[in-house]
């Protein structure tokens, strides 16, 4: 298990979090470590406010917390079924910006579902929604990739 970050930003562990606590916090904590004029924190506190501010590396952080390990064994087909039509979607497509406003909404929707899960603490259903929030970036990076690829 690793550090607890939620602890170390003294936030209540959870998957939806005030990000203007979170910035507050990170300035507190950075301020505090210079003053010190050690900064052996920096790396530790750098590091937990990127996994605090992300939402999947959040998500994976706060299920590492609670013991509840990965869903890749049970992917669904459902989740496999949506990254295939997404890839081949990509390849046929030639309207990057509305490729990249869908995969950006169905990250939302995801996100609300993970919302969702950990209010309810149904957190297989929230392993399987990081699952599916991992693929979803993976997509949206590969037509990222593509878009940069077209525009030489």
């Amino acid at each position: 298990m690793s550090s607890n970050y939620f602890t170390l930003f003294e936030i209540e562990p959870a998957f939806n979090i005030s990000f203007d606590e979170l910035e507050k916090k990170y300035i507190e904590l950075s301020r505090a470590d210079i003053n010190e004029r050690q900064s052996k924190n920096m790396e530790n506190i750098n590091k937990a406010y990127q996994v605090l501010k992300s939402p999947l590396k959040r998500a994976e952080h706060l299920l590492d917390l609670l013991g509840v390990k990965s869903q890749k064994d049970h992917l669904s087909s459902e989740i496999l079924n949506e990254s295939m039509e997404i890839r081949e979607y990509l390849l046929d497509c030639d309207d990057l910006q509305f490729a990249s406003r869908m995969i950006d909404e169905k990250i939302k929707s995801c996100t609300k579902n993970l919302i969702n899960a950990f209010a309810i603490k149904n957190f297989d259903e929230a392993a399987m929604q990081v699952l599916r929030l991992k693929y979803l970036y993976k997509s949206l990076e590969e037509m990222k990739k593509n878009a940069a690829n077209t525009n030489f």
